[in-house]
């Protein structure tokens, strides 16, 4: 079986970088309403009102700030991936230049 082509460089930059953004926007909103108590059950959800109350109550509070933390971690790690791209990227360019 042929091992896959790697995608272009600058299609895998733009790729990461809405990636890191998207996980830490979304981290930082969620964990950021959980931790002010503004996180909020959607309208439908009332039809079932014990999940609802679960959904709003302080586990659900809690999960929400541990998926939140985890996507900020997940951030982290992406932007941590990208700078190391882009590094061996430009520094491999760099040394074979004469």
């Amino acid at each position: 079986m042929p091992a896959p082509r790697p995608r272009p460089f600058f299609l895998d930059v733009i790729l990461r970088g809405v990636r890191f953004f998207y996980l830490l926007w979304g981290g930082l909103l969620l964990a950021t309403l959980a931790y002010y108590g503004r996180l909020r059950a959607p309208d439908g959800l009332w039809h079932w009102p014990e999940l609802a109350r679960s959904v709003s109550g302080p586990w659900g509070r809690g999960l929400a700030l541990g998926i939140g933390l985890t996507m900020l971690l997940a951030a982290l790690f992406e932007i941590w991936e990208l700078v190391d791209r882009m590094l061996v990227h430009f520094m491999h360019d760099h040394e074979r230049e004469p």
